[in-house]
């Protein structure tokens, strides 16, 4: 049986990457803190075949749908996927930006 793994919102993944849990007790990762955003971009895609929101296909119909995948692989051998980080941090760059017009131009 796969270990339990906490759920946490995906804002806070950069802190979760940066903690290990073994035994159910939290400790630091090995080596410093990894920066998500320095780490290279990956795209993977999948297929979802006769999703069940889209109901039950006629005999022998089979209709797939892509869904795209994020991810992040940093040093060391780590992979995270980043699907849903990805745009909370588009999102928190883009406001750090208009903040900074903001505070140029007064």
């Amino acid at each position: 049986m796969a270990p339990l793994v906490p759920i946490f919102p995906a804002a806070s993944l950069p802190d979760h990457v940066n903690t290990v849990q073994r035994n159910f007790q939290e400790k630091r990762r090995k080596g410093g803190p990894v920066d998500l955003t320095q780490c290279p971009l990956f795209e993977m895609t999948q297929y979802s075949c006769n999703p069940p929101q889209e109901g039950v296909p006629k005999p022998g119909v089979v209709v797939c749908k892509p869904v795209v995948r994020l991810f992040r692989r940093c040093a060391g051998g780590l992979t995270v996927e980043t699907t849903a980080w990805e745009p909370i941090r588009v999102a928190e760059e883009k406001e750090a930006r208009q903040q900074a017009v903001q505070t140029s131009t007064t």
